[in-house]
């Protein structure tokens, strides 16, 4: 997320105003059709419903997908915790996909949970699950500290 965008405001005020419609979510989350539904200190969820567009040849959603959602969930969660000025991202990302992704599958939610934050790095971890709260994926991140210097943003 660009410094312009989420101005003076904290990880967590940001995340609110998403959810409340006030503040555009990021292009690639619109692209997929992944929305934030959930935003507290700590932990976030993302929801999406599998469709076409999502497919990789196989018949099934991309990997890249549940990665992304997994992605996405799993930094903003660190985000929550983030004063004006200071944001995560990610450092290392580890997925697990344990089973297929379809359309048949429906709503799916990613929630994430911080695990620790430190004054460089933080980790959490995720998972993505359907309506009845069947594992789809799994997945942690290692996310280092970028801060705002001279006008853009430096690990």
């Amino acid at each position: 997320m660009s410094a312009h965008i989420r101005g003076g405001l904290s990880g967590l005020d940001y995340f609110k105003k998403m959810i409340a419609g006030q503040a555009e979510p990021p292009p690639m989350l619109a692209l997929l059709g992944i929305r934030l539904v959930e935003a507290e200190e700590g932990r976030v969820v993302f929801a999406a419903t599998i469709e076409d567009k999502h497919y990789n040849g196989l018949g099934v959603a991309h990997g890249g997908f549940a990665a992304t959602m997994l992605d996405s969930s799993l930094g903003c969660c660190i985000n929550t915790l983030m004063p004006p000025g200071r944001r995560f991202t990610t450092l290392e990302l580890k997925v697990n996909l344990t089973r297929p992704l379809t359309k048949d599958v429906g709503l799916v939610r990613c929630e994430a949970k911080v695990i620790h934050v430190g004054g460089r790095v933080a980790t959490s971890e995720g998972t993505i699950v359907d309506s009845k709260g069947k594992l789809y994926a799994h997945g942690t991140t290692t996310m280092i500290v970028v801060e705002e210097r001279r006008g853009r943003l430096e690990p």
